[in-house]
């Protein structure tokens, strides 16, 4: 699916951002909603934020490689709940830059996220397990204090198997604690809720039903709804 139009937004480039503007250490909350939402909530959005443009395009493709343990200790952390969790990376951005990344989730909901330009010293033991492919737009709120990222086209692959998830978008607010969100407002009055959901575990899941995914049937399931509610309404 092609993003939508974001004509009435504000332009920042994406060399222009100040390293402080992204949020290492934030509280993520994450929102899932079907594609044909997405315009009219990007809608209310542009007197509050502004978009960023890379190389002159809005939307950017992502790629990014998921490490975990033979027997996916990170993926089980997850799905058991632990409040100390831990993702290993490489994410290569549109372009060809490559970066490591180690991104840590903290019993007190904190993110903490480290950039390396090389992974070798950080993934003994572990191997690749996942491939995540989607495109990205970026949002800032005005005040430069909150960051929106919204993921769509998500394409999963392992060495035998793929799936598509054209029909969703994943919206995130980056941001501290304190922080007011226009967004969120937005979505409230939407009555779309939050969700706890990462999309390596999301991968996995869907791409291994073998492994132990009790706690991710009900993400799956309301994905699964929400795209048969759009099919449903469009085809009536």
């Amino acid at each position: 699916m092609n993003p939508i139009s974001l004509s009435a937004f504000e332009k920042i480039d994406f060399l222009t951002i100040s390293p402080q503007l992204l949020f290492t250490d934030r509280r993520d909350t994450k929102y899932i909603f079907h594609y044909l939402e997405w315009a009219d909530i990007m809608e209310v959005l542009s007197e509050n934020y502004c978009v960023v443009v890379h190389d002159g395009k809005v939307s950017q493709t992502y790629s990014t490689i998921y490490y975990d343990s033979p027997e996916l200790k990170y993926y089980l952390a997850h799905h058991n709940g632990h409040g100390n969790r831990v993702k290993m990376r490489t994410r290569t951005y549109e372009g060809g830059i490559s970066f490591f990344e180690v991104k840590q989730k903290t019993n007190r909901g904190i993110t903490l996220k480290e950039r390396y330009p090389n992974f070798e010293d950080h993934i003994d033991g572990l191997i690749p397990q996942l491939e995540v492919v989607y495109n990205r737009i970026t949002l800032y709120d005005k005040l430069f204090q909150e960051k929106l990222t919204f993921d769509f086209n998500l394409q999963f692959r392992d060495e035998s198997s793929e799936v598509e998830f054209s029909s969703i978008v994943i919206a995130e607010s980056k941001k501290m604690r304190s922080t007011f969100s226009s967004f969120m407002e937005a979505l409230k009055r939407r009555k779309i809720e939050s969700t706890s959901m990462s999309k390596y575990c999301l991968g996995v899941a869907s791409l291994n039903k073998d492994v132990k995914q009790n706690n991710f049937k009900a993400l799956i399931h309301n994905i699964n709804k929400l795209k048969h509610k759009y099919e449903v309404s469009s085809n009536c």
